[in-house]
Parts: structure tokens; sequence; C-alpha cells
């Protein structure tokens, strides 16, 4: 068996932070820190004559998760082990995500008198992830949601909207020309231009709608609980103050102009697919009724400058 003194060179030279409580008491000002290994002090900036005799809360913030919080003190009643993940803050308020595997620690009679808490920190990874997930999810050029993504998050906003019957419109926009745009000033300028446009859209946004990328210097609206009425005014606010943007370059400024098309669900619609092809058609129409207007659905009726 392991002496007493070579654990305690284990614990004090592992890289793994270690964080010992009293067994109660759990509510308020509970639980209380009796020790606290070196990697503890790296990982969290705290000393130990900072931290033992105060409360692991000490450590929570405004994003740590009150429900996992709450999972720890119920395992911790029943003198159950429990591992979490959880995100705490350090001495100088940084946020560090945490894998937290707590244990009972018995003496001789076997009464829970403590609990070790072994933490590993998480932060590169979870960051790693997010960065991953950004990545799938999103256009790199402008920010918004990419094809992909976009058609997820419309699938479910669509069987939303009809399952509980609920306005949804959407509003498809192209760039007028912008083939010439990357013709006469180069596709850098053209990447600008798609950037300005993602930029002002987003202003206009409620945070409810969801805006992509659809491809090349094609965008898509998801508006939910939106009326055609009320996305047609969006589109046309939109190609307006699009319009009256001017895109600085290195060497010039330029303007340019959109054509939108703007369709709503119908109770037609069995597919997501069925309200998108409709503002497709709609933009389509746009196009070939001179550009820098919004056209519907439903009518021929256009609105230009």
């Amino acid at each position: 068996m392991i002496s007493t003194e070579l654990f305690q060179q284990l614990v004090q030279c592992t890289n793994d932070s270690i964080v010992v409580t009293l067994a109660t008491p759990l509510d308020p000002p509970g639980p209380i820190i009796s020790y606290v290994n070196p990697a503890f002090t790296t990982l969290s900036g705290y000393q130990p004559e900072e931290i033992i005799g105060k409360s692991t809360r000490l450590r929570h913030g405004p994003k740590t998760d009150l429900k996992t919080v709450a999972l720890v003190q119920t395992a911790m009643e029943a003198q159950q082990p429990i591992r979490v993940e959880l995100l705490c803050y350090s001495r100088t308020n940084e946020e560090t995500w945490l894998d937290i595997n707590i244990v009972p620690l018995r003496n001789t009679h076997g009464r829970v008198t403590h609990f070790a808490a072994i933490e590993r920190d998480l932060t590169a990874t979870k960051q790693l992830q997010q960065e991953l997930t950004l990545m799938a999810n999103t256009d790199p050029l402008t920010g918004l949601l990419n094809r992909r993504r976009f058609m997820e998050c419309a699938g479910t906003e669509f069987s939303r909207a009809q399952r509980y019957q609920r306005e949804l419109a959407m509003v498809m926009l192209d760039i007028d020309h912008f083939k010439n745009i990357n013709d006469a000033r180069g596709h850098l300028v053209g990447d600008q231009v798609i950037k300005a446009m993602a930029r002002h859209t987003q202003t206009l946004l409620r945070t409810s709608d969801w805006p992509a990328r659809w491809g090349g210097e094609e965008f898509a609206i998801l508006m939910p609980e939106t009326t055609l009425d009320g996305a047609t005014n969006l589109a046309e606010r939109l190609r307006a103050d699009l319009a009256t943007l001017t895109v600085k370059t290195a060497d010039e400024s330029l303007q340019f102009t959109v054509s939108a098309g703007v369709a709503a669900r119908t109770e037609n619609d069995h597919h997501f697919m069925a309200l998108m092809e409709r503002a497709d058609a709609a933009l389509y129409a746009a196009k070939h009724a001179g550009r820098n207007c919004v056209h519907l659905h439903d009518t021929r009726e256009t609105r230009a400058a």
C-alpha cells in the first residue's frame, strides 16, 4: 500500500487540479474548501491562503450553468460520485471550462468527511469545438449561415410554423450585375461588396430571423412570424438602403443594387422547398422586370426605384 507521504507527493506533483472540500455544509456558504494542490493555483490563479476556508461557489460566474451546479449538489447530498463539465472563473475573472470528477472521501468508520474534486482544463478543447462548429455552419466570407445550416434551420422553422399554423416568409436577394463588378474590378472588390451587403442586411433584421449566403452573390432570409406584407416591406427597405450604400475600395468607391423575391408559407406547402422555390421564382421575375426591384410570388407587382 502506498504511504501517506508518497500519496501527498503524488497529489502535489500531478498536473490535474485537486480541490478537497468539507462534507458539510453543502448549502451556502458551503461547500467549504479545505485543501488545494499547486496545480489548482496554476489553473485558477488563487493562492491557497486566498481560497481555503472559502466556498467553491467563489469560482462561479454569470455563465456558470446553475442546473449543473444543482446536479453536483444533489450527488454530494446522496454521497455519490459525479463527473460534469462546468464553466468556472479564475481569480482574474477569465472563463475556464473544467472537466470535474467529484468523489466522496470516507474515514475509517465509513463516514463521508470530505469530497475531492479532480479538475482538468477543457478550455482549449471547447474553443476548438466552437471554432469547428462555426466553420461547419457559417459562410467564411460573410459570417452568415451557409446553405447547409440554413436548410437545417429552415426545415425546423417550417415544421414549427406548419404545426402551430404560424406565419413564415422568405426573401431571396441577388446583387445586380455582380459578374460585371468581378470582371471590371476583380474578385477582391467583389468580396468587399458581398461583405458590405451582408453587414448591412444584418442591421435591419430581428434576432429571430435567419439570414444566409445561399451561394455566390445570392442571399436568403427566413422570417418566422412574418406575413407576406411584412417580408415585402423588409425587402423593399433593404433594396432602397443598399442602393445608397457606398463601398470604398483602395482605388475608388462604388455602389450597387439588388433584386429581391418574396414568398410566404401557404396551407398547400408540405415542405420548406415549396416556399423557397416560390421565393426563387419571384427573384427571377424581379431580375427580368429590370432589376433593382422587389417581386412577390403571387402577383405581377414590382416595386422599383
